[in-house]
């Protein structure tokens, strides 16, 4: 079902002011902080419209105690002709989100549409509600209104008077049809947050930075039509081969990148690293291009689990109800890193270690992941040159 721009005004209009689509419509209401109609107008977007100028007495347009005088525009010269005139709030609404898409592309902020911030995806109707909510903000602030929110990664989600989010009207306008169209053709730079974030270029050669926490850069087409390489700052270059309409992006902490057919983890000093070397030491080397064991590998611990504990349960998954027998344990780990099983004595040293608990077996898996002779069976200096390949676990 598509949602269009009537139904996004009729949604707001019942978030503003509890109207009803197809009934009751609050034009006249107005509330504690004087906001007034349906949509819960104040001065100040009335004044930038047209609508309301300041008089001599009163020159706070955020005070809303409507003092000041009427122009007449579209006929309304008063308070009282403005919530009782619910054709006009109507026009009104329009022009006023008119505005605030000159704003937010004034701003540079439209090149945030399509982007998931701290898991929040951002959308044209998303920024639209949301700047009606707390404002746009200005060149002058990094930290107020819409330009706030996205700069923060949509970790800092400022509330109205009345409590309600940026985050919350983000998610609750999301996908709507406007007539506002972002410009993705341009080259922008793009940034994330403190959460986890899934940046996009779409055209143009775009830089994108996940900064903290896990970030994911999502390109459309499969793996083999882009060209990846590592630059010496630890930055990647990727390329949409052939002309591709994706261009040519820069890759600065950004951890995953998500094609549609396939995915790579690019942090191998990391979580990937981690998967990688469990993947070597407990199946062997050649599991390194088991994507799905891969994936699951990274979903826990992206998820919070850690290495120890991912290295029991890849034990535990590969042995079966032989995962308590050490001696198993010990050969499993042996053969997969050495490449042939231990002789005796060796296995009895390991075997020892385990029963007198000085490793338990998900120690000692880590310390035989560790080595460099399974880094090296699983050429973990050329992993980081390439990436993990892996499958996405959906929830």
């Amino acid at each position: 079902m598509t949602n269009t721009y009537q139904d996004y005004f009729d949604l707001l209009g019942f978030k503003e002011s509890s109207s009803i689509p197809g009934g009751v419509q609050n034009y006249d209401t107005e509330n504690r902080y004087g906001y007034i109609g349906k949509y819960q107008f104040g001065e100040a977007a009335l004044f930038d419209l047209g609508y309301y100028s300041l008089d001599n007495s009163d020159r706070n347009l955020f005070r809303n105690d409507w003092v000041g005088n009427w122009s007449g525009k579209n006929g309304i010269t008063s308070k009282q002709d403005y919530l009782h005139n619910g054709a006009a709030q109507e026009i009104i609404v329009r022009e006023w989100h008119d505005t605030l898409w000159g704003r937010i592309t004034f701003l540079g902020l439209d090149k945030y549409a399509g982007q998931i911030l701290n898991g929040n995806l951002i959308t044209v109707s998303g920024m639209l509600a949301a700047s009606h909510l707390i404002g746009t903000g200005s060149q002058s602030s990094d930290v107020a209104g819409l330009k706030g929110y996205l700069l923060s990664g949509a970790v800092f989600s400022p509330a109205d008077g009345n409590g309600t989010t940026a985050n919350e009207y983000m998610a609750v306008f999301q996908g709507y049809q406007t007539p506002f169209t972002a410009n993705h053709d341009q080259s922008h730079i793009i940034e994330g947050g403190a959460g986890r974030d899934t940046l996009t270029g779409f055209g143009g050669d775009d830089v994108l930075i996940g900064k903290e926490a896990l970030d994911s850069a999502r390109y459309h087409g499969n793996a083999a039509e882009y060209h990846l390489a590592k630059r010496p700052d630890e930055s990647w270059l990727i390329e949409h081969t052939n002309g591709g309409w994706e261009g040519s992006d820069a890759l600065i902490d950004i951890e995953r990148i998500l094609f549609s057919n396939t995915a790579l983890a690019l942090d191998l000093n990391g979580n990937a690293g981690i998967t990688a070397k469990i993947l070597g030491a407990v199946f062997g080397p050649e599991s390194i291009s088991n994507k799905v064991y891969a994936g699951i590998g990274l979903h826990l611990l992206d998820n919070g689990m850690h290495f120890e504990e991912l290295m029991q349960l890849a034990i535990e998954t590969a042995l079966g109800a032989d995962a308590t027998n050490h001696a198993m344990v010990v050969n499993l780990l042996y053969e997969n890193v050495v490449g042939f099983a231990p002789s005796a004595e060796e296995a009895a040293y390991y075997v020892e270690l385990l029963d007198h608990s000085i490793y338990t077996t998900a120690s000692i898996g880590v310390m035989a992941a560790d080595t460099p002779l399974n880094q090296a069976n699983i050429d973990l200096v050329g992993l980081t040159q390439t990436g993990l390949e892996y499958w996405p676990v959906t929830a």
